[in-house]
């Protein structure tokens, strides 16, 4: 069951080209959706969610 993992922490770490931030504008059309699937699947099992940029 959910309730044995105790609270849920979810990171999602992205590595855009030349170092960009993370915008809506910085993803490609299915990735924006992807995540925003994800996050509100996440959110809906009380996840605290992150995204947290990765830079070189």
């Amino acid at each position: 069951m959910l309730e044995d993992f105790g609270s849920l922490r979810v990171a999602f770490g992205i590595l855009l080209k030349g170092g960009q931030d993370v915008t809506v504008d910085s993803l490609f059309a299915f990735a924006q959706v992807s995540l925003l699937q994800s996050v509100r699947r996440l959110r809906a099992m009380n996840a605290d969610v992150e995204i947290v940029p990765i830079r070189r």
